[in-house]
Parts: C-alpha cells; sequence; structure tokens
C-alpha cells in the first residue's frame, strides 16, 4: 500500500496535468493566442482566412477596414502594417479636413498634431498664404507708405507686390507734392518731376516750373537796368514776393521712432527683436504685425520642441514665450515626462489619501497636503491636468485639481530617502494627506 501510494499520485498529477493543459488551451484560444484567425494557418485552398481578408482589407483601404483587421487579427501577420496604414488614412482624413476648412487655425491644428506628415510643408504653405492675404488686407486698411514698404519686405515674391509698389510710390508722391506745392522755386518742381515720373502730380509740378521760369527773365532785366546794394537788392526780392502769397515756412516733419523700430525688427525678423519692439511701441500702428509674426513664431517653436519630445526643448519654448499660447501644454508636458522618469526608477508606495467629503456633482476636488517630515516636500500630479507642488516642513498647503485618474509623486530633500508612487481616481470631494516619516 505503501508503494501504491506514490503511484496514485502520479496518475493523479497526470490527470490534472491533462485538465489544465486543455484548460490552458481554451484559455488561450479566448485570448485570441491560440485563435486561427490569430496564427496563419493554410486552409484547405492553400489560402488563410487573415491572407483573404487583408487582400479585402487593402483593396478597400478605409478607417473601417482595418480596424475591422486588427479587431480579428490582433496578433496576426499584417498587424503592424494595419496600424501604420490606420495612422496614413488618418492623416489624409485630417489633411482633406484642413484644405475644406483652408483656415488659418485648420492648418495650425493639423500641423500640432500631425508634425510627421508629408503634407506639413504643403500646410505652412497654404498658411503663410493665409497670412500673407491677411497682411494685405491690412496694409490696405492701412494705406500708409510705411505699412506697403513693409509689405513690399515680407513678402518680396507675392502676387501684390507690383500693386503694392505702385501705392507706396503714389502715397509718397502726394505727400511729396503737398508738401511743395506752395513753393517758388523751379528746381523743387524740376526734382520732383524727376522723383516721380508717373506722379499724378507730375503735369501741375512742369506747369508750376513754367510758370516761375516766364517771371524770371523779367526781373533779371529789372536788376541788371539799375545796379543796387545787398540792403536794396534784399528789399526787392521782397517785394517781388506777390502780397496775398504768404511765406511759406517749412516745418520739419515729426519723426516715427516706432515705425523706424518696426522696420529694424523686421529686418533682424527674431523673436527678441518682436517682443522688444511690442515691449517699448505696445499701441503703435504696426503691433499687430509684431504679434502676427510672434504668433507665427510661437507656432514653429512648439512644434518643433513636440517632435524633440525632451524636457529641454519644452523649457526653451517656456524661455522664449513666457505667455505664449502654449505655455501651460509645455509645463504639463514637463511635469508629466518627470513623473515618467520616476516611475521607471526604484520607488515605494505611496498611501492612498483620506477622503474626508464626498462632493456629488462636483467637477473639482481640494487636497490638502500636511507635511511634517523634516524636509521639504515635493508633489507631482500627473492626470488630467498636472502640478507640481513644493511644501515646507511643518506647511500645510491646499491645491484643486480636476477630477480624473492621477499619478502621484513625492519625494523629499534628502538624497537618503527616495520616491513615493501612487495613484488615485478623484471623483469630486475633499481629501486629506498628512506626510511624515515612520522608523
Amino acid at each position: 500500500m505503501f508503494q501504491m501510494y506514490p503511484m496514485k499520485i502520479s496518475v493523479t498529477l497526470f490527470v490534472v496535468l491533462i485538465a489544465f493543459f486543455f484548460n490552458s488551451c481554451a484559455l488561450m484560444t479566448s485570448m485570441g493566442l491560440n485563435n486561427k484567425a490569430s496564427w496563419e494557418k493554410p486552409a484547405t485552398n492553400g489560402i488563410s482566412p487573415e491572407e483573404t481578408l487583408w487582400k479585402k482589407v487593402k483593396s478597400t483601404n478605409t478607417e473601417e477596414a482595418y480596424v475591422d483587421y486588427l479587431s480579428k487579427f490582433p496578433y496576426g501577420k499584417y498587424k503592424y502594417d494595419a496600424r501604420l496604414q490606420l495612422q496614413l488614412v488618418d492623416t489624409e482624413a485630417a489633411w482633406e479636413k484642413a484644405k475644406i476648412a483652408n483656415s488659418e487655425e485648420a492648418y495650425q491644428v493639423f500641423m500640432r498634431d500631425y508634425a510627421g506628415s508629408k503634407y506639413n510643408a504643403q500646410a505652412f504653405a497654404n498658411l503663410t498664404k493665409i497670412r500673407q492675404e491677411g497682411t494685405w488686407n491690412r496694409t490696405k486698411m492701412l494705406n500708409t507708405a510705411e505699412a506697403y514698404s513693409d509689405f513690399i519686405s515680407r513678402f518680396p515674391l507675392s502676387e501684390y507686390i507690383p500693386e503694392a509698389k505702385n501705392k507706396y510710390a503714389s502715397i509718397q508722391s502726394e505727400a511729396e507734392w503737398n508738401r511743395i506745392k506752395n513753393f517758388n522755386n523751379v528746381a523743387v518742381f524740376e526734382n520732383y518731376v524727376k522723383s516721380f515720373p508717373n506722379s499724378v502730380f507730375k503735369n501741375q509740378a512742369i506747369a508750376k516750373a513754367q510758370s516761375l521760369n516766364s517771371n524770371a527773365p523779367s526781373s533779371n532785366l529789372m536788376a541788371s537796368k539799375a545796379p543796387v546794394s545787398s540792403a536794396n537788392n534784399s528789399r526787392i526780392q521782397t517785394n517781388n514776393i506777390p502780397k496775398n502769397e504768404p511765406t511759406k515756412v517749412e516745418k520739419p516733419e515729426k519723426k516715427d521712432i516706432g515705425a523706424d523700430k518696426w522696420f529694424q525688427a523686421n529686418a533682424l525678423n527674431t523673436i527678441e527683436a518682436y517682443q522688444d519692439f511690442l515691449k517699448e511701441f505696445p499701441k503703435h500702428k504696426f503691433s499687430p504685425l509684431a504679434k502676427k509674426e510672434l504668433a507665427l513664431f510661437d507656432e514653429q517653436t512648439w512644434m518643433r520642441a513636440k517632435s524633440t519630445n525632451t524636457n529641454e526643448a519644452y523649457e526653451n519654448y517656456q524661455k522664449l514665450f513666457p505667455t505664449g499660447r502654449y505655455f501651460k501644454e509645455a509645463k504639463k508636458k514637463i511635469l508629466d515626462q518627470e513623473v515618467q522618469t520616476i516611475l521607471a526608477g526604484d520607488y515605494q508606495a505611496l498611501p492612498a489619501m483620506n477622503k474626508s467629503e464626498s462632493l456629488p456633482g462636483s467637477k473639482l476636488n481640494e487636497i490638502t497636503i500636511k507635511n511634517i517630515t523634516g524636509f521639504t516636500l515635493t508633489i507631482i500630479y500627473s492626470g488630467p491636468v498636472s502640478e507640481k507642488i513644493e511644501v515646507n516642513d511643518g506647511s500645510m498647503y491646499v491645491v484643486k485639481l480636476p477630477n480624473g485618474q492621477y499619478n502621484i509623486t513625492a519625494t523629499l530633500s534628502s538624497d537618503l530617502i527616495g520616491s513615493f508612487v501612487g495613484k488615485e481616481n478623484l471623483t469630486g470631494g475633499k481629501y486629506e494627506t498628512k506626510f511624515f516619516l515612520g522608523y
């Protein structure tokens, strides 16, 4: 009997192993690991069901088709191809949507969400064209020589350059004509005709010069008949001026320092130059143009930061654009990466927070943090929003966060104590968490 007992155990163990094998097969089948749809196995006709479906999916080439393949063959032979094609199809759809909208915002969103797309260059070109159209419309609205000069320098290849140059010359010629039209100097009008040969005031300038020339001989004749002293000569010249015509006193033109500063900033075409201009001339007529240029730099810098996806890149964006459109998102990216770095290392479990009060229907959570560790406490909440909080020893801090799942890290200002990590699902209410060291 003693010798048979091990035999019974062996037989029983053998039966258990067989049962476990079949149960494992059933489990693998339910998970798709032992499914014919997941592992290629030639059918009777030599083509597997997966091959048949994949051929159909490629000919259809739609988002629904690739999703259908992945749902049926999650571990299939073409899973990576299907995922790649799904991304491409999604990109194509997004690009078509952006083209239909054909707006500045639509192209900005596309370039942000599909930074590595083959359509990025075209999206940027379309965005530039739209901005050029906007700048041209604003230039025509301002209708100043400075505005047209600025447009010419910024968009030298624009289709509107001929019109901009004509407008610029017209405004310049009109301003100069208004300045000199009451002068009594032939040379002034002759020089005007040479400087502005296409001016609408050209004929008036020529007539004015001829009129002054026709009066010149009589004056010279009077002067030749009787030589006079310099004092008398001065008196004669004064008497020759018509009594009804006041003596024209040329006033010095008021210089637009802001315009000069703008042209300098535009020539440099740097973030710092535009920011300095806006700081010095926040309400100047060229301020909207400077803001537009900064917005373009903001967008480009953010796309490069996202493409690099490093803390250094996001911190550089924050440094360049402290009031930028993506400043808060850059901050969240930095904090989320800090949390991921801590999660990748060694850490201890962080005890769950104590929910002191539930607030049904509330979308906000109030968390009271108490630190009695003897060290400065740094906590990072990474979730729907990300926040980094420092609490001095013996202090209390209250933070408000929206509902959602959060990864939480806690570190102390001591190299001898490691990090702590926990997870919390905030559902609306008041929480309390106390940090202390227990030995």
